[in-house]
């Protein structure tokens, strides 16, 4: 399958032209060498058609996910009104603490995260550079193209939010767009987890980014669970004290998590920024202009 030039300037026009918008649990792989990975394509006939899952298996997401229209190559962002919550947890994790209460401002957020296939255009436009190939990475699978684009880098990550005129959220936008300001322990709130939450997947790997449910407080998806999400902040133990340049936090959980535990919103892992897994991706957030 071969990309046409043509349309690859037409979708990175489409693009730019729209302003743009727990840890190491077994069976995580770490990919292969950047340099083993195939060459990115975009099918000439507009975008690539979803194809079933070479490997079907039962699964708690929608029946007719496979019929739903391609994820849109922009990724569409949500509103995330300024305000104040309380960050971390006394009872979790001692990263989480201490709880602090902590002000945000208003800012955009990705709806879900960043697919392969909106990923494949900026490789094709050379803004963007390989990720790694393997069993869990998504990268090379056509059926994946609207799962979360995996098995990258920080720096990766941050190139692509660049590339869209977007950036990496900070921890504390994370974490509040998942929990909100009224305590939650939870991104989906104190019950059950949702229908088709994309965890404890073993084998399976990730799920498409639009037929997990909502679990996050402004209408945010795979906030908990799919693939962990890289933030733009560096990775100290308490809060307190200035945070590494090398070693970055990324949060959500992933496909891999089989402790509801681990979905809580105010978990937090750490590696360093040039690693990359295949339970690791991201989501863009953007600053609103005039703020």
């Amino acid at each position: 399958m071969i990309a046409q030039r043509v349309l690859c300037v037409a979708l990175v026009t489409m693009v730019l032209g729209t302003g743009i918008g727990c840890d190491d649990k077994p069976g995580a792989t770490a990919g292969s060498t950047p340099g083993s990975t195939p060459a990115a394509s975009i099918a000439p006939d507009s975008v690539p058609t979803v194809a079933a899952d070479p490997t079907p298996v039962a699964s708690s997401a929608p029946a007719a996910a496979q019929q739903l229209e391609p994820t849109p190559i922009v990724n569409p962002m949500i509103r995330i009104p300024g305000g104040e919550f309380t960050m971390g947890s006394n009872d979790g994790d001692r990263n989480e603490k201490p709880a602090r209460r902590v002000r945000v401002q208003t800012f955009e957020m990705d709806a879900y995260e960043v697919t392969l296939r909106s990923y494949m255009v900026c490789i094709n436009e050379n803004r963007c550079s390989h990720p790694d190939y393997d069993k869990f990475c998504n990268w090379g699978k056509e059926a994946r193209y609207d799962h979360p684009m995996n098995c990258l880098s920080w720096d990766q990550a941050k190139s692509y939010c660049e590339y869209v005129g977007k950036r990496l959220p900070t921890e504390a936008e994370w974490e509040y767009a998942a929990r909100g300001t009224d305590g939650r322990e939870y991104g989906w709130g104190e019950g059950e987890p949702p229908e088709g939450l994309c965890f404890n997947r073993g084998q399976r790997g990730t799920c498409r980014v639009d037929t997990v449910p909502v679990d996050s407080a402004f209408g945010l998806r795979g906030m908990a669970g799919n693939v962990w999400e890289w933030t733009s902040d560096g990775f100290n133990a308490d809060y307190s004290k200035p945070r590494s340049k090398d070693q970055k936090v990324y949060r959500g959980a992933s496909f891999l998590e089989k402790d509801r535990a681990d979905l809580r919103a105010a978990v937090r892992n750490t590696r360093l920024l040039n690693v990359r897994m295949d339970y690791l991706g991201f989501r863009c957030a953007r600053t609103p202009k005039g703020k």
